[in-house]
């Protein structure tokens, strides 16, 4: 019995995830619906998606890198990210990009610290600024656009989290400054669900 249940914990983790993902190309986007901790508070504020992150293909391996509170900017294979979200969901590029260019820009972030403070340019990244930040054209120039940041609830107020958040690090809440929330980024015209 032990046996069967080891290899059905395999089968979900290990070959399932990957089989389930066999569509996934380089560039794909994954937004994630979690309401726990962090989470909560950021559903609370910008919508439906609380984390976004991108997808990478070596052959048959699929990769994830985003940036997570307590890792910062990592790359890491999609059968250990899989099974810490149940509610995730694939968007892919409407129009063409360097695929190449946006990973190795991705690649180029790998081991920054997470961006508690949610402002840019300051050596540090969360989510969604990784991913405005890979996304550049031949320019040079962002592909997505950065909105007012929102830190408030829709009846105006802003949540305890938040501002115990800053509060921890002795810094303004950063509303109305330009940034990027995953659920802003899943509305963009460049994006379509998969």
């Amino acid at each position: 019995m032990k046996r069967i249940v080891f290899i059905l914990i395999f089968f979900a983790l290990g070959f399932g995830a990957t089989a389930q993902w066999e569509h996934l190309q380089s560039g794909d986007l994954l937004f994630i619906r979690d309401a726990s901790g962090m989470g909560s508070a950021v559903q609370q504020t910008t919508g439906l998606y609380t984390h976004v992150a991108l997808v990478e293909r070596c052959g048959d391996s699929l990769y994830i890198i985003d940036a997570m509170p307590m890792l910062g900017v990592t790359r890491r294979p999609i059968t250990t990210f899989k099974p810490l979200y149940s509610n995730i969901e694939a968007y892919r590029m409407s129009a063409p990009f360097d695929t190449a260019a946006v990973i190795a820009r991705a690649h180029s972030f790998l081991g920054q610290p997470y961006d508690r403070a949610f402002t840019h340019d300051n050596g540090a990244l969360y989510c969604s600024e990784l991913i405005y930040e890979c996304y550049l054209d031949s320019l040079g120039n962002h592909l997505f656009e950065t909105i007012p940041m929102n830190w408030r609830a829709p009846d105006g107020t802003i949540p305890t989290y938040w501002i115990e958040h800053f509060k921890s690090l002795n810094a303004p809440i950063p509303e109305g400054l330009p940034g990027t929330n995953p659920t802003g980024l899943s509305k963009s015209p460049l994006l379509i669900k998969r």
